[in-house]
């Protein structure tokens, strides 16, 4: 394959490494504080490649966002499975495992959220973060009704909410009040945070097994 002309010289990998030094520098530092310099400089690349392949620091920081949570959102387009809501620690785990390294990520997007409206950073993240919700509704909603066992007495968009507070929520509360409930987010803190999930899941929202259908 040719390359394409005008592409400055650069490593064939420029493009993925562009997207780790994007992840690394986005998940420490605000969108403004990070420079297109500093993104060539962790990567160990010519600058003038952030503009060939996405054509900007935001267009870079879409494309390192969508990358990132590829699996997550392929994850969501699937078909729910009968084993409900045992697939839902399927989910909370592959969600935790792209978060969890990267806990300044999910922070950064909260905070563009809350701070940058009216923005073109903010209509990305917008963007993005609308485009993971309705996938996230639309397959806890089949999940729900593939599985015949949401409560009655349930309202299903508040389960919905529980369901995203719960997954959430613990990657972006502030580290002194995770320690001050004596939560480690460390593997098996994640797998003893799962279970306990799905638990207040089958508790509050679920019926007995035996009694749906």
């Amino acid at each position: 394959m040719s390359v394409a002309a005008g592409r400055p010289k650069g490593d064939s990998d420029a493009r993925a490494r562009l997207i780790a030094a994007a992840l690394h520098c986005f998940s420490h530092q605000s969108f403004a504080k990070v420079s297109t310099r500093q993104l060539a400089r962790e990567a160990g690349v010519d600058a003038a490649l952030i503009r060939y392949y996405f054509g900007s620091k935001l267009g870079l920081f879409e494309q390192m966002f969508r990358e990132t949570l590829a699996p997550v959102l392929a994850r969501f387009r699937q078909q729910p499975k009968p084993q409900f809501p045992l697939d839902l620690a399927s989910l909370m785990q592959t969600y935790y495992s792209i978060m969890v390294p990267n806990p300044g990520l999910p922070r950064l997007v909260l905070r563009v959220l809350q701070e940058e409206e009216g923005t073109a950073l903010h209509q990305v993240v917008m963007g993005l973060f609308g485009e993971i919700m309705q996938l996230s509704r639309q397959w806890l909603t089949q999940a729900l009704m593939a599985s015949g066992r949401l409560r009655p007495d349930v309202e299903p968009q508040l389960a919905q909410f529980s369901f995203a507070s719960l997954m959430v929520f613990p990657l972006i509360a502030p580290t002194p009040l995770v320690r001050l409930f004596g939560v480690d987010l460390n593997p098996q803190g994640l797998t003893d945070l799962i279970a306990h999930n799905v638990q207040v899941m089958e508790k509050g929202l679920l019926l007995p097994q035996e009694r749906a259908g």
